[in-house]
This record gives structure tokens, sequence and C-alpha cells, in this order.
């Protein structure tokens, strides 16, 4: 019992030893020094994304560029190759209907 008494004495005059602490005040030059860390940071993360921005868009631009030219060069290629035929005319083409040849 004496040291559950011995404790709670202890523990009662750190407690009140704690209310007579003045409060430190920083030193102002410290305070600017973070804040001013703290903002260039943030200026560095915020040209890292724009960095990166710009990265994307110019890869979507090249994407969008490479997908123009080979949808123009096949077009090119498809209508060189084939000529133009009406749907009666490819359907017999197909199925050999325009030879004159009987093979029985």
């Amino acid at each position: 019992m004496k040291q559950h008494l011995d404790i709670e004495k202890a523990a009662t005059q750190t407690l009140n030893s704690l209310d007579n602490i003045q409060q430190h005040n920083a030193n102002p030059f410290l305070y600017a020094k973070i804040k001013q860390r703290m903002e260039h940071q943030h200026k560095l993360a915020a040209i890292d994304q724009t960095r990166l921005m710009m990265r994307l868009a110019a890869v979507l631009i090249l994407f969008i560029g490479i997908n123009g030219l080979s949808f123009y060069a096949l077009k090119k290629h498809s209508k060189a190759k084939q000529p133009a035929q009406s749907g009666a005319n490819a359907f017999a083409e197909a199925y050999q209907l325009n030879t004159n040849t009987e093979s029985y």
C-alpha cells in the first residue's frame, strides 16, 4: 500500500511540475525557413506534374498521328489493289459464275 501511495505522490508531483512549465517561443527565422522549404517542395511537385502532363500529351498526339497515317496508307493501298465492283459482279466473280466453260 505504501508503494501505491508513493507512486501516486510521484505522479501528482510530476503533473504539477508540468503546470509550471513556460511555453517556449520558436525562433522566427526557423519558422520562415521551414515555410520556405515547404513552398519550394510544393513548387517542385507542381513542375513535375506539368512535365508529366506534357509528356503524356506528346505521346497522345504521336499516337493519333501514327493512327491517322496508317489509316490513310491502308485506305490508299486497298483502293489501288481492288477496283470498285458492284455487289452482283463481286458475287459472280467470287463463285466463278462469269466463266463460259461448261464442264459436266
